[in-house]
């Protein structure tokens, strides 16, 4: 055991050290094409080291078996689903008759609908037995190393709020501005939390909603202000963490909340008053449970994993990316793994559902207001806004994408990131030289769920939400100010 240990940890580190001696090599324009080549071989390198190691597998080995009184509790989860969907789409109506309404029976209906899924879905989960693929269990020392990320995630982001970071983003005043004239000295009526707020940018109004809830019993300071964000920020190791351990393990899983915990870039915006971050914790949770599900086909999990997407699309704009993310990876589901993946068409159709009722009255606002959606991202488009019909407009199209792409993948460790927030590289070297050898084993991997979700995301918001979308005031890199959501 100990021969075939040493021998991968010694290689381990040798090619760890050379990834970071190229990571290191990219600030020099002259080396970067020997960086370049050095990355190459790091990744090759890391795929013949690490190739073959065994992930926990996806699908469990044999099908799903009904157990004693299966017909009456799936009979009960199949009304509870029904009568979810009949109460949020009555919710969805009610706020259509009256969008003035702060939350009321709307609201009230939308909680009943969520209630309704989750006990159906409960329900309906202890109906199933099969021979899943369950987690390893957990150990005192791992809830003690987990509840020790914790702590030092949460202080690490909550503590001297005031003074750290020690310039205000004006998008900070605007939130503590609108949060307060919405829901705390309101001229009028309230508006719904179901509408989108801040002419112009129009983000959905439940994060002002929240942010006036911890300005009224915290007091109108700046450190109250930064603080749900904060703790959004802080929260996001334990799905992370469960993320991680049910694919690669627990040291993987240690390892990884571990570095989200001290990220310099993730620190400083979960300390700013902007819901860029929050996008991050509903992604991950999702993903925990979508992988979940795939493991042990229990309608809980699909329906905790729709629930989270829905309710996402309360927040930062960014997790708009997430349906065309899901749509590609259930597609790859059904193309790669057609065999299995017709054991999952009924949980696909329950995480769409589950969606529908996270969303709740919020999709009725933007199906009034069809240009509210995509309209932030269509307006900051790096090109003009129509399709490239000739062969000059494709290149004139790969000239601008080239360009800030090229600058993005710099802004990853070497080159500061440019959007008058975070003036740094979005990794330290360190952490980028992990960053290569992990993309090259999830390319190795592709075929496994796990590494194919990861890299779809990934290239999602590295390519449309840094690359393909600009900012008004900054230049290239962008990166840095998407990627921490």
């Amino acid at each position: 055991m100990r021969s075939l240990y040493c021998p991968n940890l010694w290689g381990g580190l040798i090619v760890y050290l050379i990834s970071l001696l190229a990571t290191l090599l990219l600030a020099s324009e002259p080396g970067r094409p020997w960086a370049i080549t050095l990355l190459a071989a790091a990744a090759v390198l890391a795929v013949v080291l690490w190739g073959h190691q065994k992930w926990i597998p996806t699908f469990p080995p044999h099908p799903t078996t009904r157990i004693g009184n299966a017909n009456r509790k799936h009979l009960f989860y199949l009304l509870g689903v029904t009568g979810a969907l009949t109460l949020v789409l009555a919710a969805d109506l009610r706020y259509v008759a009256d969008p003035s309404e702060t939350f009321g029976l709307a609201g009230a209906l939308w909680l009943a609908g969520i209630g309704s899924l989750l006990c159906s879905a409960f329900v309906g989960s202890h109906s199933v037995c099969s021979d899943a693929l369950r987690p390893t269990k957990w150990t005192t020392w791992e809830v003690v190393v987990i509840a020790g990320l914790v702590v030092v995630a949460l202080l690490t982001r909550v503590w001297d709020l005031t003074h750290f970071p020690d310039n205000i983003y004006p998008d900070e005043i605007m939130t503590g501005t609108v949060a307060t004239q919405a829901y705390i000295n309101p001229t009028g009526r309230s508006p719904s939390i179901f509408s989108a707020l801040w002419s112009g940018i129009d983000l959905p109004a439940l994060w002002f909603w929240i942010v006036a809830l911890f300005l009224k019993f915290g007091g109108s300071t700046l450190a109250t202000l930064r603080l749900p964000a904060a703790l959004f920020g802080a929260a996001t190791v334990l799905p992370l963490y469960g993320l991680i351990r049910g694919t690669w393990g627990r040291s993987a899983a240690v390892a990884g909340a571990a570095m989200l915990a001290v990220s310099a870039s993730n620190v400083h915006y979960s300390r700013l008053a902007l819901n860029n971050i929050v996008t991050q914790f509903f992604w991950a949770t999702c993903f925990l449970f979508v992988l979940r599900g795939l493991r042990s086909r229990r309608p809980f999990d699909w329906a905790l994993a729709g629930l989270v997407a829905g309710l996402s699309e309360h927040f930062y704009y960014g997790t708009r990316l997430l349906p065309f993310i899901m749509f590609v990876f259930f597609g790859y589901i059904l193309a790669v793994h057609w065999q299995q993946a017709r054991q999952y068409l009924s949980s696909f159709l329950l995480l769409a559902g589950s969606y529908f009722v996270g969303f709740g009255p919020l999709l009725f606002h933007f199906v009034r207001h069809p240009n509210l959606y995509f309209g932030r991202g269509a307006s900051l488009l790096i090109w003009s806004a129509h399709t490239p019909t000739s062969l000059g407009d494709f290149q004139s199209v790969w000239k601008t994408v080239w360009a800030v792409l090229s600058e993005n993948l710099l802004g990853i460790s070497t080159h500061s990131s440019q959007d008058i927030i975070f003036y740094a590289p979005l990794l330290l070297p360190a952490e980028a030289a992990l960053l290569v050898l992990g993309v090259a084993l999830l390319l190795w991997q592709w075929r496994h769920p796990a590494a194919f979700l990861m890299l779809v995301s990934g290239v999602s918001v590295f390519l449309i939400g840094g690359t393909l979308v600009g900012y008004p005031n900054s230049v290239p890199p962008l990166i840095n100010h998407w990627t921490p959501a």
